[in-house]
């Protein structure tokens, strides 16, 4: 298949800006913490935090659940369902996956497990699939947003604290 049919293409260009917006309006929301603590140096920042955050951010989480779940599943329900089933439905798929990924165990209770599944997870893939639906479809803007949203928490999460 040609990469434009799973989403890599410009979209509607009056509309890609206003996606990009809305993106990092997502990042601001949900990951203000961790971005001000990295600019306000209360962690600091190592190569070897930095390159494992870029490419965790890219390789590992943007790039595949992005052209799994708003690429190629929002890409096969065009044309098959409504606009609502096509944004809601990809975002319930990635919502079950990341919700057992991050099953609640040692490091995460059961409370801080459900408020992170559908207060923070659920609302980000229907806030990207609404994105991609506004951009004419372009996963660029939803591509961006979630890359900063992984990278900002990674990199806070792994770089050390100053003593």
């Amino acid at each position: 298949h040609d990469l434009r049919v799973y989403g890599f293409h410009g979209g509607h260009t009056a509309r890609l800006p206003l996606a990009l917006i809305m993106g990092m309006g997502a990042v601001v929301v949900t990951t203000f913490d961790s971005y001000y603590a990295l600019f306000t140096g209360r962690v600091i920042v190592s190569a070897d935090s930095l390159v494992f955050s870029l490419l965790f951010a890219l390789v590992a989480s943007a790039l595949p659940e992005e052209i799994l779940f708003r690429g190629y599943l929002q890409s096969t329900l065009d044309g098959r369902t409504q606009r609502w089933a096509r944004v809601v439905a990809p975002a319930l798929a990635f919502t079950a996956i990341r919700a057992l990924r991050s099953f609640p165990g040692i490091s995460l209770g059961s409370v801080e497990w459900m408020v992170y599944i559908f207060g923070v997870v659920l609302p980000l893939g229907l806030w990207w699939g609404l994105m991609r639906d506004l951009a004419g479809g372009s996963l660029w803007p939803s591509l961006a947003s979630h890359f900063f949203v992984a990278f900002g928490t990674t990199l806070a999460s792994t770089s050390s604290t100053p003593s």
